[in-house]
């Protein structure tokens, strides 16, 4: 399934982060930009913050770009994140960051609705992040 044609627009974006270790627990709230880009997607969120002390504006860009093995979800700088295979309207992804695990799942739940789920361990990390994707009508 090709992801720009499935996920290209505007996204509201509800995000909520558990720390397990500590007991913290914080949110995201923002929007999504999908915005096909000469054969990519760019994905960009912005919205504010709130955890661990810090309460404010937050950011970041990703972009889904093809390959001869399929599409990979790729960092602002360009290094690749993980693979991501919609086909099937679900898929499991795995991206070591150092000694840390980040396990994540991607589920979609129509044509306006996507949700992701990463478990994050490691030797100084047990998080959890669930994000809901709604799609927003245009306009």
């Amino acid at each position: 399934m090709d992801p720009i044609a499935l996920l290209s627009g505007r996204w509201s974006v509800e995000r909520r982060l558990a720390d397990l270790r500590s007991g913290h627990e914080g949110d995201f709230t923002g929007t999504a930009s999908f915005v096909p880009d000469g054969g990519r997607l760019r994905w960009a969120e912005t919205g504010r913050m709130r955890f661990s002390g810090h309460a404010g504006p937050a950011a970041r860009q990703l972009s889904i770009t093809a390959g001869p093995d399929g599409w990979t979800v790729e960092f602002g700088d360009g290094r690749p994140f993980h693979p991501l295979d919609l086909a099937t309207g679900a898929c499991t992804v795995e991206h070591r960051c150092g000694d840390d695990v980040y396990a994540g799942e991607y589920r979609l739940l129509g044509p306006d609705a996507l949700d992701v789920h990463w478990r994050v361990t490691g030797p100084g990390k047990r998080q959890e992040i669930h994000t809901q994707y709604r799609r927003q009508p245009p306009g």
